[in-house]
């Protein structure tokens, strides 16, 4: 977002936003940050947990049943939803079609160039080049009619179905062939490090896009922001109940398998393993579906009774971009190995707590700047990037009074 008066970088006064989007990024972040954090210790999806203490074993079913590919869908979902309040709004104000196009190319665009910067000296792997190049691929698609939505959504679970297991038999595969250092974080001390992080730039967005059911998410993403769900949830508080219970309860059942096979109560060979992580891939479609209903249900409730935590969850979320990367540095500086280095000793247990530390401390940060009207400094990056200087503190004024 970007500052909309003189040199103080403030903004203007205005209405208020719809609180169930913005609730919905900020405890987003949170689930995020725990299963970036859950890397740095050694403990990613699909790792072998048997043999840990208690405590680092209940935070890995823990984070295999409800965070692993299932914070990041909910991302996607709602990225397409802003990607699609966005393409709205700008035909309302009678944007050009060729317009939204170049908009949408250069939102695009620039979401590759931040994740690139932040997958090569922070997390190489982060979402925002994901993004991008879903925006790329498929934003064409939010000037078409809501038929064409639907119909790219069907291809595309077709697609995934194939791709998924494909992609997970192999991780398994790989895993069993060269152990789990085949997919350890690159550090910052040696040359190899570096080249490592360079060279995986362009593979990591591509990879996601095949193994996991990205497209997908942002496009349901567009079909939820052309029917508005966030923004009035009380109209649709029937439906929206629906996919929170239904989609978090399948997304739970599709995840023990793999929770099991992590925790050593299962023994499959290399395939089956592989096809167990699919299963929790697949099923994250509908727990990140599931995970937007239940906070856009939720801020039916709290909209009318704004409370200091909700408010700031909410002021965290308006500034997605800003915090999604200070909590990333946060917490890679004090779990990666060549830094402060607690990920090497802390367990998958205290990964969780620093990751919500991080968080909180980001909580802190986000209060400050909303009390103070201000906006996230990456996001008011993003949207000069985007819309250049005047266009940008316009486009920030409707972002911030959108509601």
């Amino acid at each position: 977002m970007s500052a909309t008066t003189g040199g103080s970088g403030g903004l203007p006064p205005r209405a208020p936003r719809r609180l169930a989007p913005d609730l919905a990024r900020g405890a987003m972040l949170l689930l995020i940050a725990m299963a970036y954090a859950g890397v740095y210790a050694g403990g990613g999806f699909g790792t072998d947990v048997s043999g840990a203490p208690f405590q680092d074993r209940a935070a890995s079913l823990f984070t295999t049943l409800f965070l692993d590919n299932r914070a990041f869908p909910m991302f996607a979902i709602l990225f397409g939803y802003g990607m699609a309040w966005m393409v709205s709004r700008q035909r309302a104000r009678g944007t050009s079609e060729q317009e939204v196009r170049r908009l949408l190319r250069r939102r695009g665009g620039f979401l590759l160039l931040f994740g690139f910067v932040h997958a090569f000296f922070v997390f190489p792997g982060e979402i925002l080049t994901s993004y991008g190049l879903a925006a790329l691929a498929t934003g064409w698609l939010l000037l078409r009619s809501n038929r064409a939505i639907v119909r790219a959504a069907v291809v595309f679970a077709v697609f995934y179905v194939v791709t998924v297991p494909i992609g997970m038999i192999g991780m398994a595969l790989g895993t069993e062939t060269a152990g789990a250092e085949a997919f350890a974080l690159p550090g910052y001390l040696t040359t190899e490090d570096w080249i490592s992080r360079l060279v995986g730039l362009p593979f990591g967005p591509l990879f996601i896009a095949f193994a996991y059911p990205l497209l997908l998410l942002v496009v349901l993403g567009y079909r939820a922001g052309r029917a508005g769900l966030f923004d009035d949830p009380a109209a649709h508080r029937s439906l929206l109940t629906k996919v929170a219970v239904g989609g978090i309860s399948v997304s739970v059942l599709s995840a023990l398998p793999i929770a099991l096979t992590a925790q050593g109560v299962l023994s499959p060979d290399a395939v089956t393993e592989g096809l167990f992580m699919a299963l929790q891939v697949l099923g994250g479609v509908l727990g990140g579906a599931g995970y937007a209903a239940l906070f856009a249900v939720w801020g039916i409730r709290l909209e009318r009774i704004r409370g200091p935590l909700s408010r700031a969850v909410a002021a965290m979320g308006q500034r997605s971009l800003t915090f999604y990367i200070l909590n990333s540095v946060l917490v890679a500086v004090v779990l990666q190995p060549d830094l402060v280095g607690l990920g090497t000793s802390t367990g998958a247990a205290g990964a969780l707590l620093v990751a919500a530390t991080a968080w909180t401390v980001s909580l802190a940060l986000a209060t400050w700047l909303e009390l103070r009207n201000r906006p996230g400094p990456l996001d008011q990056l993003m949207r000069r990037c985007v819309y250049g200087g005047r266009r940008a503190r316009g486009a920030a004024v409707e972002a911030r009074d959108r509601g």
